[in-house]
C-alpha cells in the first residue's frame, strides 16, 4: 500500500490493491472521481438518515437526476429483501453494466449496497461514501459485503472491491455519541490487533469528544489495508479482524430482535472485553498488556450495561458463526498490544467464564 497526498485536491489518497482510498472533503475531487469511471449512470444509495443529512450534497457533486433509492435505516433491514427493493429500482431505471452505485451512508449501506450491484447483471460498479465512523474506519474497507440471513449477521455475501472509497471527516459532525463510539471501537480493535502506534495515539485522549478524527483515521486506514490486503480472502492473518466479533456477533444476533437491540460496535465493545479475558485466561495475553486494554475500554467506549446472557442462549450463535471451521469456532485473540493470533481454540468453560467476568467488571 502506498500513501501520498494530493497536492491539487488538498487531501490524503491511499492506493492500494483494493483501489483508492481518499480522505478529505467531498467538495475537492469527489466529482473529479465520478466523472473518471465514466459511469452511463449514476445511482445513489441511502438510508433514512443519510438521504435527509448527506444526499444533497453528494447529489450536487454526482451529477445525476435519478432520485436516490432509499432504504430503512437499521442493520434489520441488511436484508435479501431490501436487494430485491434495491435491483427493481434499477432495472425500472435503466442500469446497465456501465452504471455505477453511490454508497451513501454507514457499515449497513456499505455492505448492502456493494453487495447488491456484485450480483446486479453479473457485477457492476460501485463506490463508498461512508459517513459513520464505523464506516470509515472499518466496513467500508476491506471488500466484504453482505446481507444478514436467518438471523445471522452477514451470512450471505461476496468480497467484491468498489471503485474508489471517499472518507469525509465533515459528516461526522452531527453523528450521535453512540454511533461515534461504535466507530471508535473499531478503531480500538485495530490498534489492539495490529498497531502499536495507533494505540499510543488512541491512550493520549481522555474522551471520544477530544478526539482529532482526521488524524486517527489517518492512522487507522494503514492498518486495515495492511491487514485486508496481506489476505483478501480471509485463509489466515485477516481472521485477526475478527477479535471481538465473534462473541461480538453472538450478542448482536441475540438481541437483534429484542425491544432493546445492540448496535454493532456495543456489541463489539462487551465482545473485546470478553474476548480479552478469554487471551489472558488461556495465557497468551500478560496481565500488563490486559490490565492496559480493559482499562482503556472501559474509559472511552462506554460499554452498555446490558446483562450478558449465559453461554447456553449464545451457543446457536456461536455455533452457527461463518468463520466456524471444522466443527469449531476458532477465536482471534491478542497476545500483546498490537498482535494478534487467529483460529485459537478454547474451552467453553472459559468462554462462561469471561461472560460472567464481563457481567461483574462493568459494576466496579
Amino acid at each position: 500500500m502506498d500513501t501520498d497526498l494530493d497536492r491539487n485536491a488538498g487531501m490524503k489518497v491511499f492506493t492500494s490493491r483494493q483501489g483508492d482510498i481518499y480522505l478529505g472533503n467531498v467538495g475537492d475531487g469527489l466529482q473529479k472521481a465520478i466523472r473518471s469511471l465514466e459511469p452511463s449512470l449514476v445511482f445513489i444509495l441511502a438510508d433514512d438518515d443519510t438521504a435527509q443529512h448527506c444526499v444533497p450534497l453528494v447529489e450536487s457533486l454526482a451529477d445525476t437526476a435519478i432520485p436516490p433509492i432509499v432504504i430503512a435505516s437499521g442493520d434489520q433491514h441488511k436484508t435479501i429483501d431490501s436487494c430485491e427493493t434495491i435491483w427493481a429500482s434499477l432495472v425500472e431505471s435503466g442500469a446497465d453494466r456501465e452504471s455505477l452505485i453511490l454508497n451513501v451512508g454507514g457499515g449497513m449501506i456499505c455492505d448492502l449496497g456493494g453487495f447488491t450491484a456484485s450480483c446486479y447483471q453479473r457485477g457492476i460498479r460501485f463506490a463508498h461514501i461512508p459517513t459513520s465512523l464505523l464506516a470509515m474506519a472499518d466496513a467500508a474497507m476491506g471488500g466484504k459485503t453482505g446481507v444478514n440471513f436467518g438471523g445471522y449477521k452477514n451470512y450471505i455475501g461476496r468480497f467484491e472491491n468498489p471503485a474508489f472509497i471517499w472518507t469525509d471527516p465533515t459528516f461526522l459532525r452531527t453523528l450521535p455519541r453512540q454511533e461515534t463510539l461504535d466507530g471508535l471501537a473499531e478503531i480500538v480493535k485495530h490498534a489492539i490487533i495490529g498497531s502499536h502506534g495507533l494505540w499510543e495515539t488512541i491512550s493520549t485522549f481522555d474522551s471520544p469528544e477530544s478526539m482529532e478524527w482526521y488524524q486517527l483515521l489517518e492512522l487507522n486506514i494503514p492498518v486495515k489495508l495492511h491487514i485486508s490486503d496481506a489476505d483478501p480472502f480471509e485463509k489466515g492473518r485477516r481472521k485477526t479482524l475478527n477479535f471481538g466479533h465473534t462473541i461480538g456477533h453472538a450478542l448482536e444476533s441475540h438481541f437483534l430482535h429484542s425491544t432493546e437491540p445492540l448496535s454493532h460496535g456495543q456489541a463489539v465493545t462487551l465482545g473485546m472485553l470478553a474476548e480479552t479475558k478469554l487471551a489472558h485466561l488461556t495465557g497468551l495475553l500478560g496481565k500488563e498488556d490486559f490490565k492496559s486494554i480493559i482499562d482503556l475500554i472501559l474509559r472511552l467506549l462506554s460499554p452498555c450495561e446490558v446483562t450478558l446472557p449465559t453461554i447456553d442462549a449464545l451457543r446457536p450463535w456461536l455455533q452457527g458463526d461463518k468463520k466456524k471451521s471444522g466443527g469449531s469456532v476458532g477465536y482471534s485473540l491478542p497476545d500483546s498490544i498490537g498482535n494478534c493470533r487467529w483460529d485459537i481454540k478454547v474451552e467453553e468453560t472459559l468462554v462462561r467464564e469471561s461472560l460472567d467476568w464481563v457481567n461483574q467488571v462493568r459494576k466496579g
